[in-house]
């Protein structure tokens, strides 16, 4: 009597076991895909937010950049204005130490 009909029912058995393991795989690929939708999202976001950040930094540092050629500027006027400060009093002394002798207070 094997041909009468154990094997059917463990064929049925067997494609009952293999649509469900399917149905949970499926289900688990589903579950997979909303979450990859989902960090999708979230990388996108932080995505957006490295190149704000990106951009930020450049800008700073253009401006950091134009701070210190202006810091250098103000800083050679400053010592070209100090030179010629030595040199014009140099010459004030000069002239000081000329006219004392022919002053008559000494």
């Amino acid at each position: 009597m094997w041909f009468v009909g154990t094997g059917r029912s463990s064929r049925a058995a067997q494609i009952h076991g293999i649509a469900a393991r399917l149905h949970r795989v499926q289900r688990e690929a589903d579950e997979r895909e909303a979450a990859l939708v989902g960090l999708e999202r979230v990388h996108t976001e932080i995505q957006r937010q490295v190149q704000r950040a990106e951009e930020e930094l450049a800008e700073l540092r253009r401006r950091r950049i134009e701070a210190y050629s202006h810091w250098w500027a103000v800083r050679e006027e400053r010592d070209r204005a100090r030179h010629v400060a030595r040199r014009l009093r140099r010459r004030l002394d000069r002239l000081h130490h000329r006219l004392r002798p022919f002053d008559g207070r000494d």
